[in-house]
């Protein structure tokens, strides 16, 4: 059975969460995987089954190992970077003097500007390594997407359903389950770098009342002042059109669950962003600088350009604070589009290719084949 590596950059947010899902996927598919945490307490936090303090553990069939080890352990066959980063040179040095064959898998975001126009490219071999570009999306030309593990996500397109599931997550975090009838329920999930001070000033003083769920953290912190509350306490607050609830450490199936049942998601992390498309829920990723992440080309493509200007004008707002209220207004304003769209972003997420088994193909390919040409959209499999 072989063995594959994991690693994310230690200041990619959503490595975790990516890398993760990854590494489960693989598992499935009888592999051995080890994913390399930078930060095994947080991870913690949003997975039962993890010791904060211990260094090397099992979760599932995933091992998951703090990234200082990877330093001395001995190499896998199987490597995979995600998304820039870049493993130890210790351990590099390692895999190439590896005597087996080996196989490097970069993967590229859906997002990022990096399309080779083919899924997966060779990008340098020797006799005994390869290097492979994986550019992963939902189109032909793109190798799959990493997707939440072993969960079906369901539409909840009746009202009626929607309000029971949403009583049910209330219930469950102890709250009353009648909070958000009749309301807007948003969900913030970001850092204090965000523009925030004069976002929720405009939700105090509007005239729509509006539930905003906030994750436990920094920003929590920050706003909890304003309500007289405990930071890190849970509970509801309300002040004018604005009601608010402080979220306790949530485990990210508890999260996911907040996610379904929110109208609309505000965030500054692409995988939390990612999570709430797969789940049919619009989110808006906040941009805080020019090179920061723009998910608007990769979620509405050349359709609904007017749509996808009002998104991507919301993002900038959030992120640099100018003409953050009349941004959001207008999301708001065309909130219903915004959820249909969202919907069929679900459904090209859900029709995506299984990146697992695109992986798993090329690593079985002999060096001699050409694996450029066996992924092709336009020319015949040779190994067909």
């Amino acid at each position: 059975m072989s063995t594959t590596y994991i690693f994310y950059s230690s200041d990619d947010s959503c490595g975790p969460w990516f890398g993760l899902q990854l590494a489960r996927g693989l598992a499935e598919h009888r592999m051995r995987v080890r994913l390399f945490c930078h930060d095994v307490p947080a991870l913690s936090v949003a997975q039962a089954h993890l010791d904060p303090r211990v260094v090397i553990q099992h979760l599932g069939q995933v091992e998951v190992l703090d990234h200082r080890l990877a330093r001395n352990v001995g190499a896998a066959r199987n490597l995979v970077d995600l998304f820039g980063a870049v493993p130890p040179a210790a351990y590099m040095a390692r895999y190439f003097s590896q005597p087996t064959s080996g196989n490097r898998y970069s993967l590229h975001a859906p997002w990022s500007t990096q399309g080779a126009g083919t899924p997966i490219l060779l990008r340098s071999q020797t006799q005994t390594h390869r290097h492979f570009d994986l550019h992963l999306g939902d189109s032909p030309q793109t190798a799959g997407l990493i997707r939440s593990f072993g969960h079906s996500h369901l539409l909840r397109n009746s009202p009626h359903s929607t309000l029971a599931a949403r009583a049910s997550l209330l219930s469950l975090l102890g709250l009353p389950s009648d909070l958000i009838s009749g309301e807007r329920s948003l969900y913030l999930s970001a850092s204090p770098s965000i523009a925030w001070p004069k976002w929720l000033q405009s939700l105090i003083e509007g005239e729509t009342t509006h539930c905003l769920f906030i994750e436990y953290g920094e920003l929590q912190q920050h706003i909890a002042p304003i309500f007289s509350r405990v930071p890190g306490q849970p509970g509801t607050s309300s002040l004018g059109g604005l009601t608010v609830v402080f979220l306790p450490p949530l485990l990210w199936a508890l999260e996911d669950e907040v996610l379904t049942l929110s109208d609309l998601v505000l965030t500054d992390r692409t995988d939390v962003a990612f999570r709430a498309a797969e789940r049919g829920t619009p989110a808006i990723r906040a941009r805080l600088s020019s090179v920061d992440t723009d998910l608007t080309d990769w979620c509405f493509g050349r359709t609904q350009v007017a749509l996808a200007e009002v998104h991507r004008q919301a993002a900038n707002s959030f992120g640099s604070g100018r003409s953050l209220v009349e941004s959001f207004d207008a999301v708001m304003a065309r909130l219903a589009d915004f959820k249909a769209h969202a919907r069929q972003l679900q459904t090209r997420i859900g029709r995506a290719p299984d990146l697992v088994s695109m992986m798993l193909t090329a690593s079985d390919i002999s060096s001699a084949t050409h694996v450029e040409r066996l992924f092709a959209p336009t020319e015949p499999n040779p190994m067909l």
